[in-house]
C-alpha cells in the first residue's frame, strides 16, 4: 500500500485507517461502533438512535455542559448518526485539533455517563423526530421501501417506532450500551495532514486497551412483500422501486456504476430527460446504487401529482427496462466524467476520504486509493456495459407507493 494510506488493526479488533492529504491544513475522523440499526433489540428498534445522543451528554470526566463547551473549544465540527451496520460519530478541524480530541472521543465511546437525567430529552427527541414523517412523505417512502425491499432487520428504520422508544429506560440503554460499544469490529478513520505514527501512538494509548469481546450475530430473516401501499392523503403521490444488484465487491461493480449513471446522472439521465423534460410527469424523479455489505440494489424515487402518478409508474418500469437495451458511447462518456468527478470532489475533503476510507474497509477490508477507483471507471468499455445489461435483466421489482391511491403494479 502507498505510503499516503496507513492501516493497523489492535488486539481488541479496533482497526484504525489513515490517509495523509499533505497539502490539506486540516484533518476530520470518522469512528464506525457496531451499534447500527440492525442490532437493535428486535422489540426495541430506535435504541441505537437514543444511545448515539445519550453517550455525547456527558463523559469521562465531563459532565454534559463540560463536554461541549471541550469540544466547541477545539473547533471541532461535529457529528454523530446511526446507520444499518453502525453509530458514526465524526468531526474535524484543523489537524492538531483533532489528534487532539481523540481522547475525549475515546471518554464518549468508553466511559460516557449515561445520565438519567439526559434520557428523556435523548428520548423525545427520537419521538419527535418519528413524529415529524408524516410531514416528509419522501423520507416516508424511502424508509417503507427499504424495509419493504431489504431482508429484516437491514431494512430497519434508524428512526425506531414509537411504542419501541416509548418503551426505553435509562437502564435498557445503560444494558445496551454494555453489549454493543466495544472495540471489536469497531473501525477509527483519520484522513488529513497527519502524522502515522503519532496518531497511532495517540490512538493506542486511548483505546488500545477497550473491550474487545466479539459482536453478537444477527439473524437475518426475509422482508415482507413486494408491494406496498401506504395510504396518506396529499396531493402528491410518492413513488419508490427497487431490484438487487450486484455488491460492491464484485468485478463488475463499475460497470453497474456507469449503467446507472446513465438512467440517473443529473440532467441527461435518461430519467430526468424521458419522464421530466418530454412527458412532464414529475417534479423529481432519480436512481442510484445503494449497498448492503454483500448486497447491492438500485433504488429509485419519483414525486407526483396524483392524477400522472400511474404514468409516472409505468413510464419507470419502462425507461429501467429499456436500459437493459443498451447505452450509447456518448452516454457513458458522460456517465463516466460525472463518476470521476464526484470521486475528485470528494478526494479534496478530508471528511469525505475518513468516512470512504472506513466505508471501504468495511466493505471490503482494504482501501481504495483515489486513483485505482477513477482507473477502474475510466477501463470500462460499452461493449462491458452492454453485454453486462443484456445479460441481467432488472428485477424483481419492490415497489412501494404513499399518497391518496393505490396504483396498478405494472407486469
Amino acid at each position: 500500500m502507498p505510503e499516503r494510506y496507513f492501516q493497523h488493526t489492535f488486539s481488541n479488533g479496533l482497526t484504525l485507517l489513515a490517509e495523509k492529504m499533505p497539502g490539506m491544513q486540516s484533518a476530520a475522523m470518522t469512528l464506525l461502533v457496531s451499534a447500527g440499526s440492525a442490532s437493535d433489540p428486535v422489540d426495541r428498534s430506535g435504541a441505537a438512535t437514543v444511545l448515539s445522543d445519550l453517550v455525547l451528554r456527558g463523559a469521562g470526566k465531563r459532565d454534559n455542559k463540560q463536554l461541549t463547551d471541550y469540544l466547541d473549544g477545539l473547533g471541532l465540527q461535529r457529528s454523530a448518526s446511526v446507520g444499518v451496520y453502525h453509530t458514526r460519530f465524526g468531526c474535524a478541524a484543523l489537524a492538531g485539533k483533532v489528534l487532539e480530541g481523540l481522547p475525549t472521543y475515546a471518554d464518549i465511546v468508553r466511559r460516557p455517563m449515561l445520565p438519567d437525567a439526559g434520557f428523556e430529552s435523548a428520548r423525545d427527541l427520537a419521538l419527535q423526530a418519528l413524529a415529524g414523517i408524516d410531514d416528509e412523505p419522501r423520507q416516508k417512502l424511502l424508509i417503507k421501501l427499504r424495509e419493504w425491499h431489504f431482508p429484516s432487520p437491514y431494512g430497519r428504520s434508524s428512526m425506531g417506532q414509537k411504542e419501541h422508544l416509548e418503551k426505553l429506560t435509562p437502564e435498557l440503554c445503560k444494558a445496551d450500551f454494555n453489549l454493543r460499544y466495544h472495540a471489536k469490529d469497531s473501525i477509527l478513520a483519520v484522513a488529513g495532514n497527519v502524522d502515522f505514527d503519532e496518531l497511532r501512538r495517540i490512538v493506542e494509548t486511548h483505546f488500545g486497551d477497550w473491550n474487545g469481546k466479539p459482536t453478537e450475530p444477527i439473524r437475518e430473516m426475509p422482508p415482507p412483500g413486494r408491494h406496498h401501499h401506504e395510504q396518506q392523503k396529499s396531493e402528491q403521490t410518492h413513488i419508490g422501486i427497487a431490484y438487487p444488484s450486484l455488491p460492491e465487491t464484485d468485478k463488475d461493480y463499475y460497470v453497474i456504476r456507469t449503467a446507472i449513471e446513465v438512467l440517473s446522472g443529473g440532467m441527461s439521465g435518461r430519467l430526468f430527460t424521458e419522464i421530466r423534460e418530454k412527458r412532464a410527469l414529475v417534479y423529481n424523479v432519480s436512481a442510484g446504487y445503494s449497498s448492503l455489505k454483500g448486497l447491492g440494489s438500485i433504488i429509485g424515487y419519483a414525486g407526483t401529482s396524483n392524477d400522472r402518478a400511474q404514468a409516472t409508474l409505468d413510464c419507470f418500469i419502462a425507461e429501467i427496462h429499456r436500459l437493459s437495451k443498451g447505452v450509447t458511447p456518448e452516454e457513458l462518456d458522460r456517465s463516466k466524467t460525472g463518476l470521476k468527478a464526484s470521486t475528485i470532489m470528494q478526494g479534496e475533503s478530508t471528511s469525505g476520504r475518513s468516512g470512504a476510507i472506513a466505508h471501504d474497509y468495511f466493505m471490503r477490508g482494504r482501501i481504495r486509493t483515489l486513483e485505482e477507483i477513477k482507473s477502474a471507471i475510466d477501463a470500462v468499455t460499452v461493449e462491458q456495459v452492454n453485454a453486462f445489461l443484456k445479460a441481467n435483466e432488472p428485477g424483481p421489482f419492490t415497489i412501494v407507493t404513499v399518497g391518496p391511491k393505490e396504483l396498478k403494479i405494472p407486469d
